[in-house]
C-alpha cells in the first residue's frame, strides 16, 4: 500500500515557492507579512499557515539568504551616499573655483571701465582745449 499523506502536508515544491516569494518580497523592500499574503494565494493555503511554515521550518534554512538580502539595500545606499559625497565635493571645489574666476574677471573688467572713463575724460579735456 502507498504512502499516506496529509493532505495540507507542505512538499519540497511548496517549501521554495515560499521561499522564493519571502526573499523576493524582502528583497523589494517589502515585508514578510506581505509576502506571506501574496504566498497564501499562490499557494492555496492562509498566510498563517505560510508564515508558521516560514518561521518554524524555513528561516533556519534560508536565514543566512534574508540576511544578506537585507544588508544588500544598505551597503548599495552607502556606496549611492558616499558617490553622491564626492560628486558634492567636486560641485562645490568647481563652484569655488568659477566664484573666485568670476571676481578675478569682475575686477579686471572693473578696472578696464575706469581706464576707458580716465581715457574719456582726459579726451575729452584736450577736445575742450583747443
Amino acid at each position: 500500500m502507498g504512502e499516506k499523506r496529509r493532505k495540507d502536508q507542505w512538499t519540497t515544491a511548496d517549501d521554495e515557492k515560499l521561499a522564493e516569494i519571502v526573499i523576493g518580497f524582502v528583497q523589494n523592500g517589502k515585508t514578510q507579512l506581505e509576502a506571506f499574503s501574496h504566498a497564501a494565494d499562490a499557494l492555496g493555503r492562509t498566510k498563517q499557515a505560510c508564515g508558521f511554515r516560514w518561521n518554524k521550518t524555513l528561516r533556519l534554512q534560508y536565514g543566512h539568504v534574508l540576511d544578506n538580502v537585507r544588508k544588500r539595500p544598505k551597503q548599495m545606499m552607502r556606496s549611492h551616499l558616499k558617490l553622491a559625497l564626492t560628486n558634492f565635493e567636486e560641485l562645490t571645489e568647481a563652484y569655488n573655483s568659477l566664484d573666485l574666476r568670476y571676481r578675478e574677471l569682475q575686477a579686471e573688467y572693473d578696472r578696464v571701465i575706469k581706464w576707458l572713463q580716465q581715457g574719456a575724460n582726459f579726451l575729452g579735456r584736450e577736445h575742450e582745449h583747443r
